[in-house]
């Protein structure tokens, strides 16, 4: 393929080329997407779910400090016994 001899045919031999290679990037993209969800989950995922859950289920209508307190405690927790914390309750100690 020269510059000075470009003809049609090579021009549409080079797109499709192109084309296809794009396509082959796209299914190979669309391969890794699907592989997700058969890598394990972090620890960290499920542990702010519990966290949100365990947050609604300790009053139905937390105040911010509470709220806060809770989510501190958690987060403690969590560090300490390495796994899912819940708070079934919350008192002031000051």
């Amino acid at each position: 393929m020269d510059i000075q001899n470009f003809e049609l045919l090579d021009g549409v031999q080079l797109s499709i080329f192109a084309m296809l290679v794009v396509f082959l990037i796209l299914v190979l993209l669309q391969f890794i997407i699907y592989a997700f969800k058969y890598l394990p989950k972090e620890q960290a995922a499920k542990s702010s779910g519990t966290v949100k859950k365990a947050v609604s289920e300790a009053s139905s209508a937390p105040d911010e400090e509470e709220m806060v307190a809770m989510l501190v405690a958690s987060i403690m927790a969590k560090d300490e016994y390495k796994g899912d914390v819940v708070i079934k309750s919350v008192k002031r100690i000051s």
